[in-house]
């Protein structure tokens, strides 16, 4: 009985031996299920991830950082973290376009204020480099406006966006914005509008703070060439700013104003000389208006019209210049800048005959500037024709009026004149007393 029982204890013990293995063995199979489904969930994959996407950036391998933090937003688009490294492996490739494009769409999935701060700094960072380097242009002030379109009261982005101003208009060639090329083509006007159209929609929400900058970038420091074909433009803009405030235009506008006058008075001529009606200049150089402007030029009370001993009126081009009277206008007659199609001048400086100011007007029909030799101009005055010095015994001869016309033509070796010193007129026979 003693041996049975013995038995039946070993076997018993035996069997729980087995069991406590069986038991042991079903723990650790559970004990790995859970982990592989630890392992796997998605708080931890991304753990997992960002940790590993920092170590590859920090390690320079660009490309397993980029896929590590493109697999966390495919897990949770909403992890700023992600967004934050993501751009920052863009920067350390010099992919600032990318960078930049991920921050944002980071900010419209997310609505972070950190991530749209990061955006803007890193916009407005590179907008720094590009003043620094002396490459900024219109593309840059453009980068300046975005930040500006989506939050008006960024202050860095309103400072750097008056920063640029000078240094985007700062050349001989950006004051020829508005002026057309040899192909009839205006070079830069239409990025120029553009800027100019974005910055109205600004100032029309927040003049305060942004007047000062349309008059940056609309009213020019010294001086602007406008072709006549963009002068409609340049209008419209100025009476714009006007009526948003900004006073600065108002002299340009006057200038305008004036050109308009002047223009139209002087259409006429352009069509009588362009027809090589040379006569009709007899009456207009002695109507009212003519001696108006000429007077105004002589006595120095000419205010928006630039003065030269002769003032020339042309068809294509306008420069405006801001002196210490404020702004002035003059047409441009430099081939360099605008081909003229035709030329008048006046004389605007005293020149009197026996007391008596002479009143005189010249026409240069267009030339070719790379064959300006021979060319043919044309000039008619009216003077005091007791000192023609056609009649050799000047003694008591009466002082009358006259018209004196003179071609002249202008070749390599000098000028030759063809005369005629009583061109017409009720006095053109004078008589001695």
């Amino acid at each position: 009985m003693a041996v049975k029982r013995k038995r039946r204890k070993s076997i018993r013990k035996r069997k729980q031996q087995r069991n406590m293995i069986v038991g042991m063995a079903a723990l650790v199979v559970i004990a790995g299920a859970a982990t592989a489904v630890w392992w796997n969930l998605p708080n931890t994959k991304l753990g997992r991830y960002l940790d590993a996407a920092s170590a590859h950036l920090e390690a320079n391998e660009y490309e397993q950082a980029q896929q590590a933090y493109e697999a966390v937003l495919e897990i949770d688009e909403t992890n700023e973290l992600a967004y934050r490294g993501l751009a920052d492996d863009y920067l350390a490739q010099d992919m600032q376009e990318q960078a930049e494009a991920i921050l944002h769409e980071g900010y419209e999935v997310t609505g972070s204020e950190v991530l749209l701060q990061n955006y803007r700094a890193t916009v407005l960072n590179d907008v720094v480099e590009a003043i620094n380097a002396g490459t900024a242009d219109y593309a840059t002030v453009g980068r300046c406006l975005d930040i500006l379109e989506e939050t008006p009261a960024d202050e860095d982005a309103q400072k750097l966006l008056l920063t640029l101003a000078p240094r985007v208009l700062k050349t001989e060639e950006d004051s020829r914005l508005l002026l057309e090329n040899a192909e009839g083509k205006t070079e830069g006007a239409a990025e120029y509008e553009l800027v100019l159209s974005r910055i109205f929609a600004l100032a029309q929400t927040d003049s305060t703070s942004f007047l000062p900058v349309l008059e940056a970038y609309l009213i020019p420091e010294d001086i602007l060439y406008v072709s006549m074909s963009n002068r409609e433009l340049f209008e419209t803009l100025l009476k714009k700013a006007a009526e948003l405030g900004l006073t600065q235009a108002q002299g340009l506008l006057e200038c305008l104003e004036k050109q308009a006058q002047i223009s139209e008075f002087f259409a006429p001529m352009f069509a009588d000389f362009e027809a090589a009606n040379y006569k009709a200049a007899k009456d207009f150089i002695v109507t009212e208006e003519f001696l108006q402007i000429r007077d105004a030029f002589i006595e120095g009370t000419m205010e928006y019209w630039k003065s030269n001993s002769y003032v020339s009126v042309t068809k294509e081009a306008l420069c405006f210049e801001k002196t210490e009277n404020g702004w002035q206008f003059e047409f441009v007659e430099d081939d360099s800048v605008a081909k003229p199609t035709g030329t008048i001048r006046i004389l605007a400086v005293t020149m009197k005959d026996l007391g008596v100011q002479r009143s005189c007007i010249e026409y240069v029909p267009a030339y070719d500037p790379a064959n300006y030799y021979p060319h043919t101009e044309y000039e008619i005055v009216y003077w005091n024709t007791m000192v023609s010095g056609i009649a050799t015994d000047n003694t008591n001869v009466v002082s009358r009026m006259n018209y004196r016309f003179a071609e002249k033509i202008f070749t390599a070796t000098g000028m030759e004149a063809n005369m005629i010193y009583d061109w017409g007129g009720k006095n053109e026979s004078r008589k001695k007393e």
